[in-house]
Formats: C-alpha cells, sequence, structure tokens
C-alpha cells in the first residue's frame, strides 16, 4: 500500500524493481552503460532490499549508485536499509571507501524506508 502511494503521489516515473532483480540485471550490463538504466526515471522503488555478500554485486551496485546519484534520483526501499546493505567484510576491505561513500549517497538519494 505505501509502494503504491509513492507511484501515484510522486511527480515524474518512478520505476519499481525487486533488488535481486536490479543486481542480476546489472551483471548483464556494462557500468558504462548503467547511466542508460537511469535515464528517464525521477525516482526508484527498491523492494526486497538484502545484504549482498559477492563482492562483484556490491561493486556493481556501488556503480549504479554512482549513477543515481548523479541524476539526483529519490530512492524507496523495502527490506534491509540500504546503509545496511554492504555485507561481510566489505566496510573493513580494499574497497572500503567505495562502499562507505555509496552507503553515503544512499542515505542522501533514500526518500522513504517501507
Amino acid at each position: 500500500a505505501e509502494i503504491e502511494r509513492v507511484i501515484a503521489e510522486e511527480p515524474g516515473t518512478i520505476s519499481v524493481d525487486t533488488f535481486d532483480g536490479i543486481v542480476k540485471h546489472l551483471a548483464t550490463v556494462h557500468p558504462s552503460r548503467y547511466v542508460d538504466l537511469v535515464r528517464g526515471i525521477d525516482g526508484a522503488v527498491i523492494r526486497d532490499v538484502r545484504v549482498l555478500a559477492d563482492e562483484n554485486e556490491a561493486l556493481r551496485f556501488v556503480a549504479l549508485v554512482d549513477r543515481l546519484y548523479d541524476a539526483q534520483i529519490r530512492i524507496w526501499a523495502s527490506g534491509t536499509a540500504l546503509d545496511d546493505v554492504f555485507g561481510g567484510d566489505m566496510l573493513t576491505g580494499g574497497y572500503r571507501k567505495k562502499y562507505l561513500r555509496a552507503v553515503s549517497r544512499l542515505n542522501a538519494l533514500t526518500a522513504g524506508q517501507f
């Protein structure tokens, strides 16, 4: 009901996808093309967010977050809080700065959590 309210009340085009669907699709598209994925949308509803355990999935998600941030696309999400999406040792490993930047950007873009 809350997601439907967002779609009905928010101006512009709002995409609605599952987190796993996004992660799976990102694996099929070169990161240089992620800008095309966000073109034409004003907001994004991401359902069923989960903690990422795979570093490749996490790095692709970081690249998507960068494109969302560049375009200032608002995000609404359900499931795991977006600032908890990077699991395991990711926040202490070699890509720590990338993940922390992505968390900061996700926090800036998040308009609601369901």
